[in-house]
Order: structure tokens, then C-alpha cells, then sequence
């Protein structure tokens, strides 16, 4: 049973493109409705590639192309490498010598031989067919290990003895050798006896042989796997077919028989028997029994014979019923096709087919189908076209391996709701029924590929649809709509419209509808792009209260993040960008000669007369440079507001890509944002996946799990062609799923572990591991429910002229921002009262606002109290102010000018602090901080090395704040609330030199790695009689950059005294020391942290214990995605002294 091509052939456009006029006929209308007739629509013989009538005025467009391209083939074969025309004959011409040497030549009759080659055990293959032998050449007779020998169109009468040499044969060709033929029954000499010893011999093809009868011969070759008598006229098949044990296939395509021998059955091997061509009357009963019968080819409306038209319309009306057809073919347990398209059949017996796999039973006068069918599990096709149904029912959802389903003209009125449970269905053709509307499950068919509802009742497409992603062909045509889905534009793969592909129509097809959105200009097209754009517009339109969204961008540094922002937002390419700068290069140059004199004059007047900075400062004012030079890299984050011409409103978070900004990310990292992930799409491959994206997403699954993420990649200018852009992101796809399915691969069984160990320590007593591992055990269901969500199309640009795929990638951004799906939160009704509250908050001045100044602003506003928290919220959603209302330290704090926060964050972690550190041009070190030469390169050492700041460098890093000496001190408490530094308390008596007196301490700029004896001196330190507690935290999905700097910052407010390295931290508490220990091993192994606490005694130091492991769970908890596991002795569980909730510290005395 052939299945209608659905492949790709020559899309015709059914409007704009009219087929040539045949002579004698006229070309139909584009716009012509299809015919009704039955036969018409679903003939399924009807050739695709039919040729055109010989009377046609104009050849068609597949004959132009075949003969331009044989001109084109001879043109080349008649000129010479060089471009000149060849003046020597064509290789193909060699016969044209003599006529003395062709009458040499004839007397002599040559046996070409084709090329050898051997089958897949190394056996010989010998193809001599269609050279007119008479006998078998002498040379084939003598080879050995032969495996296969095609002798098929020749004018053989016979085989030789000589054959048993071919002991290892398997398959033996002698098709169409007329000379064959055998007349008498006991004539054997087509096949000579020494066949038999032929005990490989597994397929023998011997039809259009003219045989009249087989030779008996045949029915001893036991081994035979296949056996081909097709095409002999034969009349009757043989009960010693029945000897042939061990045969598989059997061909007996037109060879006049009317039925089967009952002794077939013998045959328990068959899974093939092809009987088309036939008049088969009757079948044999024990048919049933070959339980490996797969395939049984034959006519079946041979059954229904001549009938007359009163029969006929007694069967179509039910008076009657369809009674023809053998039980038998419905008891066949293998059967995997079954064809009874056109048998007029009006009932169907209950099938034990479980095996099939296709079923028609189009074309006849079926209303119903027995129960049985709808628990065929394997069954892939069902086609029901051209019947009588009126409805389905809902066990047709029981079918879940279904993928083409064909209900064409019938009478259905509505289909079951268990249709979305055809998870794997790709063809639905419910065209010509009476259906009103389609159901809302049919989002449930995510892999639905095609989808024809012609010729219906439909008054609407349900948005529904739109879920269908994975649909090439809609057709809607001659139905009642009037608008269409808004979310239409989803269906990315559905690209043409109206068109033609081969003879199936192919795309949208939206003819015959009083279709009103969009208007008749808009859908009259070939493809869907102008369709999509306007319904796109027409969403972002009519979307209400669609607040502006918070978008951040990712990527490695130099892949292109600032060009592209410029392009999105600016629509500045940079080729633009390279010519202004041209034209400014002298000016600048002139620009920093000015600066370069004005220097050195001011240098002259310090010497000379003492000035101090704020002579300088007063003197130059708003003209003094910045302090630090510009450059081509995004410092911390660009933050920029931008609308788009939709108006859909962004506030974009550019994140500079430097590692030094690491461990700042997480304060701006946010769930609810649309995250561009940009890479270098011109240099990705699989050795730089895990840095340009892995590494990436490795970050947001662990800070902002169920984050939404678009793939952007840039500078596809540099890639080779259209062809590695596109072979680029196929591998981009490939790499990018895979990482994600590590990454929930490793969840899941890190969940075994938990439920395993989880298990076994519900037997003991130690009720605070238990619960440990549960709060565990819940995070890792949590993280498991709730990935990244990759946006499945990947945008390719480039910043060159033109701004290639920019418009593209804004179009995608725009709809990802309705999509309420994604963002729920960004359709809001927002009280007026809110943005009045963010006008006053706005205009208040400082970095922050303490809680009691947000309540009293508030109150001013009329913003009750219990609805504060939520209109902060938003103003945080929307990228108006920075609060922390999951940080128990800055819950309390708003920042309401983001900007600021963002100035102080950078003016302590920078990329270029190299060039920052230039004593002799940055005249601040001299005048704000003091410093001489020998003293500022010494504190620039110890922090470069050590990560520690000084007062004056401090003071000095902070220059453009233009702090006063309240707000130094207002900020430096600040500051380790962010958990990214942590202050020492200064002397309360000046010491007088304070140039390497550490302030502040940024663990993250701290270079010096730990020794590797550190554990060995800390468990022989004093106490020397204690032995240390130990305790470990495992990360089974690494630890992320930053974390362990982040613990080290927070401690400080515990211990009494400290020395840090990159890697380790060894403190004194009241009554106890500790090492903490941070160990990164090889790549495939986990990350974990080492926690070794000394009490002053053996008795357990419960109270650091408890303050320690507190600071650490506190710290481990903000990262959301994170997974950890704490191994620890069982007393300090049964103590109740390690903390893993998240909870305020109290330090008990």
C-alpha cells in the first residue's frame, strides 16, 4: 500500500504562476475549489510524475530544465580543457574505425564481464545479465567463492553439471531466459539435479521465464530463503511448496493463480507472500497459522468481483451486508499492511491484526469500525477517506503510535478530545466533512507536520494551534473564517503560502474565506512572512498593560555583545561606526596633546608653588579627564533603555564579559528577565562550546533556574558561507540539547543517591541528616521540573553594512515579549499610585534609601502597606530600582538609582586596572591619595596580589563619587552587604602610616594559592591534644566562580582574626579555630568545601560550630540552583550543631 508523496518536489504557486494552456483544454482557475468526486480526491494510482499531453503548446518546466541541461552536458563534452573546442573524437566513437575492422569484430562474440565486487562476507559477485549467452561461459563455471551470479536476460535453456563447483553460492539470478520454458510435467532439464548440492543456495529468481509449470525440482531446495516465480503463467500453485521449510519470501506476482495450497501452511517461516496481479478467489483456512506472516500482497477487491449497481446501492445504504472478504485475512497475527481501499465493504469483523501497522479502508461504506481496531498498538496509518462517518470515538486516542490519519469525505461533525493524545501524529487530513470547529487538544499534536481542513464549516482557528510548531502545511481553504489567530506567526516553520508542491497543495492556503484579519492585501501571497509580520503587529497592538522587560546580555568577552547592542538598539552598523571614527582619530589625537600639556603644566606648578588637589579640582573643574581610559570592552554592565518601533519597551543589562566582573554577576541576575546568551558564531565548534555558551548556561541554571534564553549569534560575515552558517547552528542545536540533558542526566542521578541515602538513614536515630537529605531531595525534584528554557530558534546576525538578521532578532524579541507563557508577570494592571511612588522615589538623592524612608515616600503616595512589597517588586521588574528582597542584609535597602550601584561596583572590580595603575598619568594617586612613587607601587602590590585595599587607594578608586567623609563611611558599611568584600576595622588611634594598612578586602583579586601542608599544619596546631571536626561540602555540579570568595567575605563579621588565600581561609573564634578549605578537582569529578574546626578542648565547640555552618548554608542558599551534600560524624548531626537552613545568625555567648 503506497502512501500519497508528501517529499519535497517543485513548489508551484497556485496564484501568480498560471500552467500552460493544453490544446484542446483549458487550465483551471487557481481559485477553483478542488473536485468533490470521491475518486477524484483520494485516488491513490494517480502517477506524480505523469508526463503532459503531446498536443501541449509549451513543454514543462522539468522537460526545459532536462533538455537545457543535455545541451548544456553536450556543450561541455565537445570542448577542451582549455575553453576550445575539441577537434579529436569522442571516446564513444571509437567504432566508427573501418568496415573491414567492424567484420573482424563481428565474427568474434565478446562476454563482457561487469566490474566485480563482493557481497558483505567477501563472496564474489558475477553479473552477466542482458548479453544474449546460450550457455553459461566456461571461465564462470571454473571461479570459485562466488556469492551471487546474475544471469537473468539471456536465452539459457539450461544449467550445467559444472555448477556444483559453486558450492558457497547464495543467490542465483535466471529471470526472463525464455529458453527456460518447460511444457511437460516430468520435463527437468531447466534446472539440471545437481542444483541440490548447492546447500547455500538461499534466494532463486526465475520469473518471466514463460514457465507453464515449475520445475519440480524447486520443491527439494529445502535452504530456500526466497523464491521468485513471478511473471510464468503458471495457474496453480503446488501443495509440495509445503516442503520448502524454511522460506521466508515468496513472489507469485501474475502468475494466473486463483488461491493458495492449504499445505503453505508448512512454510512456518513466511513473512511475505505477493500475490498482485492475480484473480485470488479463495484462501486457504490454515493461512492464520503462519504466525510470521507480515506481508500478504494481493487485490482484495478482486473479492468483491463484478458487482451490479442494485448490489452496490443496497451495500452503500446498508441494507445489506458487505460479507466477501475471507474472516481469514482478519485473523492474520503478523499482518502488517492490509489494502482494502475500494471493496465496498459497508462492516468490518472484529481483527486480530495486532502487528499492523497500515490500515486503508478508504473508498467505502464504513460508519463505524470495530473496537479491536482501536487497540492496534502498532499501527501507524489509518486511513478512513471517503466513508460514511459521521464522529470517531475517543478510543481513536488509544492509537498513540499513529502518525498519518486520514479522514477526508465524510460527514464528521466534531472530532473526540483524545485526539491531542496523538503524541506522534504528523498527517491529519480531515478535508470535505462538516466539522464547526477543531478542538482545543489538538495543541497536543506537537509533532503534526501537515493539517488539511479544507472544504469544512469552520468558523474559527482555535489559538490552540499556534502550539503546533512543528506544522509545514495549513490548509483552511473554502471554510467560514473571518480572523486569525494573532499567535499564528509561532508556526515558523509554515513559510509558503499557496503553492503547490508536486500535485498536493502545500503551505498556508487560506482561499475561499471571508477573511477580514488580515485583509484581503495582506494573505493574497506565496509566502506566509508578510501574513506573520502583520498579525505580529497586530498582537503587540491589542497586548494590554505590557510593561517594559528586563532583558540581560551574556557572553564571553569579545564575541561581539557592544556591536550588537549598537545594531539592536541604535541600528548603527559598524562599518558606520569605523568611518566616524576615522574622521574623529585627528581630533582626538589634537584632544590628548591639550591634555598631555595641560598635565605637564600642572605638574610644573605643584612643584613649584604646592598645590593641592583642590586647586587642580576648582581650577579645571567638569573638564579634568576620568580616570580611567576608555576602551573596546564593556565594563561591569551597560544598562540602556530601548524602545522599540512597536513600541514594546526594553532595559537592557549588557554585561561585560571579563572575568574580573564574576563574582558581581549574581546581584543582577534575574528569573524573570529575557536573557540573550551571545556568542562568536564564526568561531564556535565543539572545542569552544563550553566556554562561548556552556559555561553560561551553566551559570543561569544555577542562579536563575527556568531563566528564558535566546542563542544570538554574531559576526556571521566571517563564516565561509550561507551553507556553515546554517551547518553552525544545526551544531549549535546539537551541543546545546546535549548540555542540558547532562545536565538533568546529573540531577537525576544524584536524586538516586539522595533517595538511596535517604533510605538507609530513616533506619537510624539521626533525625537532622534525615532531614538534610529531604530538603535535598526536594531541591533536586525542584531543579529537575524546572530547566532553562531555550528558545528553539537561533538568531544568526552580523554588525556589518546592512545589519544582516538584526531585524530578524528584534521581530523574536518582540514576541517573546508578549508571550505570557514566558513572562506572566509583564501584562500587569499597574496602579497609577506605583508610578507615581517611583516618580518620588527617583527624586530622592544618595545611593540607597533605608526602609523607613521607602515606607514614608510611600505613604505620601498612598501606597498602602501591604501592597509596598509588590510595587517594588515591579519597579525591580522593570529595571527602575535594585531590591534585594530575598538578602536578609539588603531586604531593608532599596537602590533607587541602579546606575550608582553600578558606578561603585566597577570602581572596585575592573578589567583594566593596568592601565587605571599609572602613576605618572593618573594624577589622582598623587594628589587624592598622597602617594609617592615607591608607596603607591607597594599598595598597588598588595592589592593586585593580596586583594587588599588601603584608605588612600581606596579614596582614590572612589574619585568620581566625589564622596564626602560621611558617605565614605555610609558606603564602606554598605559595601559587605553585597557579600562581594568584607572591611577591617581600623585603629582607633591612627598609626600615622596608613599606605598598607588594609580597609577593604576583595577575596576575589586574591592571587596566593595555599600550601599544600596547610591541613597538616593546622591539625598539629595548637591545641596540640585536639583533634579537628571535619566536615565536607560536596557539589556534584560544581561549584560556580565566586561562591567561595562570596563565604570568605561573609565571615568576617564572626571571627576575630583571619588569614586568607585564593583557596583557604583559617580563622579564630572565641573558642575555637577553623580552616576553610575550598578543593577543585579534575573536571569530571566534584567541587567541595573543607570545613576543619579545633574547640580549646575535646568538647565539641557547639556554638562556632553553629555560627560557621550558618554563614556557609546562608551563603549556599542564595544561589538557587545549587546542589550540595554535607558529610559530617554522626555526633555533630546528633548535636544539632550543623546548619543547612537558611536562617539569621545569633551568636550565643
Amino acid at each position: 500500500m503506497k502512501d500519497k508523496d508528501k517529499g519535497a518536489g517543485m513548489l508551484k504557486k497556485a496564484r501568480f504562476e498560471r500552467i500552460p494552456d493544453q490544446k484542446g483544454s483549458k487550465s483551471p482557475s487557481p481559485t477553483r475549489a478542488a473536485s468533490s468526486s470521491p475518486k477524484r480526491a483520494s485516488s491513490a494510482k494517480m502517477s506524480d510524475s505523469r508526463p503532459q499531453s503531446g498536443k501541449s503548446k509549451s513543454p514543462s518546466p522539468s522537460r526545459k530544465s532536462s533538455a537545457k541541461s543535455r545541451s548544456s552536458s553536450r556543450k561541455r563534452d565537445s570542448i577542451s580543457p582549455g575553453g576550445k573546442k575539441s577537434k579529436s573524437p569522442s571516446p564513444n566513437r571509437k567504432g566508427t574505425s573501418s568496415a573491414s575492422s567492424r567484420g573482424r569484430s563481428a565474427g568474434k562474440k565478446k562476454v563482457r564481464v561487469k566490474s566485480p565486487s563482493r557481497t558483505q562476507s567477501g563472496l564474489k559477485i558475477r553479473d552477466l545479465s542482458d548479453q544474449g549467452l546460450t550457455a553459461v561461459p566456461p571461465n564462470l563455471l571454473a571461479e570459485k567463492d562466488l556469492g551471487i551470479v546474475n544471469l537473468s536476460g539471456n536465452n539459457l535453456k539450461t544449467l550445467p553439471p559444472e555448477i556444483t563447483r559453486w558450492d558457497k553460492l547464495e543467490k542465483l539470478d535466471l529471470s526472463k531466459n525464455y529458453g527456460l520454458r518447460r511444457t511437460k510435467a516430468n520435463d527437468n532439464t531447466s534446472l539440471p539435479q545437481e542444483i541440490l548440492t548447492l546447500a547455500n543456495l538461499r534466494e532463486l529468481i526465475i520469473s518471466e521465464c514463460n514457465l507453464q509449470r515449475l520445475p519440480t525440482i524447486i520443491w527439494q531446495m529445502t535452504n530456500l530463503h526466497v523464491l521468485d516465480v513471478s511473471r510464468n503463467k503458471i495457474n496453480i500453485l503446488v501443495p509440495e511448496v509445503g516442503n520448502l521449510s524454511n522460506l521466508r519470501k515468496i513472489n507469485l506476482k501474475h502468475t494466473n493463480i486463483t488461491s493458495l495450497p492449504p499445505e503453505i501452511v508448512y512454510c512456518q517461516d513466511l513473512e511475505e507472500i505477493l500475490l498482485w496481479g492475480n484473480k485470488i478467489s479463495t484462501l486457504p483456512e490454515t493461512l492464520p497459522e503462519l504466525l510470521k506472516l507480515k506481508t500478504l500482497g494481493l487485490n482484495y477487491r478482486d473479492f468483491c468481483g463484478q458487482m451490479d449497481a442494485m448490489r452496490e446501492k443496497f451495500l452503500n445504504t446498508g441494507q445489506v451486508k458487505s460479507d466477501y472478504i475471507p474472516q481469514i485475512v482478519f485473523d492474520l497475527p503478523a499482518l502488517e499492511s492490509l489494502d482494502l481501499e475500494g471493496t465496498k465493504i459497508n462492516n468490518m469483523p472484529e481483527t486480530t491484526n495486532h502487528g499492523l501497522r497500515e490500515l486503508n479502508l478508504s473508498r467505502n461504506f464504513l460508519n463505524v469500525l470495530p473496537r479491536s481496531v482501536y487497540n492496534l498498538n502498532h499501527l501507524t496509518l489509518l486511513n478512513l477517506s471517503d466513508n460514511q462517518f459521521s464522529n470517531l470515538p475517543d478510543e481513536l486516542g488509544n492509537l498513540k503510535s499513529l502518525m498519518k490519519l486520514r479522514l477526508a469525505n465524510n460527514q464528521i461533525h466534531f472530532l473526540p478530545l483524545t485526539i491531542g493524545n496523538l503524541k506522534n501524529l504528523k498527517e491529519l487530513d480531515v478535508s470535505f466533512n462538516r466539522l464547526k470547529r477543531l478542538p482545543i487538544n489538538i495543541k497536543g499534536l506537537r509533532n503534526l507536520k501537515y493539517l488539511h481542513a479544507e472544504k469544512n464549516d469552520l468558523t474559527a482557528v482555535p489559538d490552540e494551534i499556534c502550539e503546533l510548531v512543528e506544522l509545514e502545511t495549513l490548509n483552511l481553504t473554502e471554510n467560514n473564517i473571518h480572523t486569525l489567530p494573532m499567535r499564528l506567526h509561532r508556526l515558523t516553520k509554515l513559510k509558503d503560502a499557496h503553492v503547490y508542491d508536486r500535485y498536493n497543495k502545500h503551505g498556508l492556503w487560506l482561499y475561499k474565506n471571508p477573511l477580514t484579519t488580515p485583509p484581503m492585501e495582506i494573505w493574497r501571497t506565496d509566502k506566509t512572512e508578510k501574513i506573520f509580520d502583520y498579525l505580529k503587529k497586530l498582537a503587540i497592538i491589542k497586548t494590554e498593560n505590557l510593561q517594559r522587560q528586563k532583558m540581560l546580555v551574556l557572553g564571553e568577552s569579545q564575541c561581539g555583545k557592544s556591536t550588537l547592542m549598537m545594531g539592536l538598539v541604535h541600528g548603527i552598523s559598524l562599518s558606520s561606526v569605523e568611518e566616524d571614527d576615522k574622521g574623529r582619530k585627528s581630533k582626538q589625537e589634537d584632544m590628548e596633546d591639550k591634555r598631555r600639556k595641560s598635565y605637564d603644566l600642572e605638574d610644573k606648578r605643584r612643584k613649584s608653588y604646592g598645590s593641592n588637589i583642590e586647586s587642580v579640582v576648582q581650577e579645571h573643574g567638569e573638564s579634568q579627564p576620568e580616570s580611567l581610559p576608555l576602551t573596546n570592552k564593556t565594563e561591569f554592565i551597560e544598562q540602556t533603555i530601548w524602545k522599540t518601533e512597536n513600541m514594546v519597551e526594553f532595559v537592557i543589562n549588557d554585561f561585560g564579559g571579563d572575568d574580573a566582573y564574576r563574582i558581581s554577576y549574581p546581584l543582577f541576575l534575574d528569573a524573570n528577565a529575557l536573557v540573550l546568551l551571545v556568542y562568536d558564531h564564526s568561531e564556535y565548534s565543539k572545542n569552544t562550546h563550553q566556554t562561548s555558551i556552556g559555561q553560561w548556561l551553566d551559570l543561569l541554571s544555577r542562579y536563575t533556574p527556568g531563566v528564558a534564553i535566546k542563542l544570538v549569534g554574531t559576526k556571521i560575515d566571517l563564516c565561509e558561507d550561507f551553507f556553515a552558517v546554517e551547518e553552525t547552528e544545526d551544531l549549535v542545536r546539537e551541543l546545546v540539547q546535549e548540555h542540558l540533558e547532562n545536565y538533568l542526566g546529573k540531577l537525576r542521578m544524584e536524586l538516586g543517591n539522595v533517595e538511596k541515602d535517604l533510605k538507609e538513614a530513616k533506619s537510624s536515630s539521626n533525625e537532622e541528616y534525615v532531614a538534610h537529605l529531604g530538603n535535598l531531595k526536594e531541591k533536586l525534584e525542584y531543579l529537575i521540573s524546572k530547566p532553562v528554557k531555550i528558545i528553539p530558534e537561533i538568531a544568526t546576525v552580523s554588525s556589518q553594512e546592512g545589519l544582516p538578521g538584526v531585524s530578524k532578532l528584534v521581530n523574536s524579541i518582540e514576541l517573546l515579549a508578549i508571550d505570557t507563557e514566558l513572562f506572566p508577570h509583564g501584562q500587569r494592571c499597574i496602579p497609577d499610585l506605583w508610578n507615581k511612588l517611583r516618580a518620588r522615589l527617583k527624586r530622592r538623592s544618595g545611593y540607597y534609601l533605608s526602609w523607613e524612608v521607602v515606607e514614608k515616600v510611600a505613604s505620601l503616595c498612598h501606597v498602602k502597606e501591604d501592597s509596598l512589597e509588590s510595587a517594588l517588586q515591579y519597579l525591580h521588574d522593570i529595571g527602575e530600582v535594585m531590591w534585594f528582597k530575598n538578602n536578609p542584609g539588603l531586604s531593608k535597602i532599596l537602590f533607587h538609582k541602579p546606575r550608582l550601584l553600578v558606578d561603585l561596583i566597577t570602581s572596585l572590580y575592573h578589567h583594566n586596572f593596568e592601565e587605571f595603575f599609572n602613576y605618572d598619568e593618573n594624577k589622582i594617586f598623587m594628589s587624592m591619595g598622597k602617594f609617592n612613587k615607591d608607596t603607591f607601587n607597594e599598595a598597588v602590590e598588595i592589592f593586585v596580589k593580596y586583594g587588599q585595599i588601603s584608605r588612600p587607594l581606596l579614596s582614590c578608586l572612589w574619585f568620581n563619587h566625589r564622596l564626602t567623609d560621611c558617605k565614605f563611611t555610609e558606603l564602606l558599611e554598605l559595601m559587605p552587604y553585597l557579600d562581594i568584600c568584607y572591611t577591617i576595622p581600623q585603629p582607633e588611634v591612627p598609626t600615622g602610616n596608613n599606605i598598607k594598612l588594609p580597609l577593604m578586602v576583595l577575596p576575589w583579586f586574591n592571587k596566593e594559592m595555599a600550601e599544600n601542608d596547610l591541613v597538616e599544619d593546622f591539625e598539629k596546631g595548637p591545641p596540640e591534644n585536639v583533634k579537628p571536626i571535619t566536615l565536607e561540602y560536596k557539589f556534584p555540579l560544581r561549584l560556580p566562580k565566586g561562591v567561595f570568595e562570596r563565604i570568605s567575605a561573609c565571615l568576617q563579621d564572626y571571627v576575630l582574626s583571619r588569614i586568607d588565600w585564593k583557596n583557604a581561609v583559617y580563622a579564630t573564634l572565641e573558642d575555637a579555630n577553623f580552616l576553610l578549605l575550598c578543593s577543585v578537582s579534575d573536571p569530571s569529578s566534584c567541587n567541595s568545601i573543607t570545613l576543619m574546626i579545633k574547640g580549646q578542648s575535646e568538647t565539641l565547640p557547639a556554638s562556632s560550630m553553629r555560627t560557621i555552618t550558618q554563614v556557609i548554608a546562608n551563603t549556599l542558599l542564595k544561589v538557587e540552583g545549587l546542589v550540595w551534600k554535607i558529610k559530617a560524624p554522626k555526633d555533630a548531626w546528633l548535636n544539632q550543631v550543623i546548619q543547612f537552613r537558611k536562617k539569621d545568625i545569633t551568636t550565643e555567648e
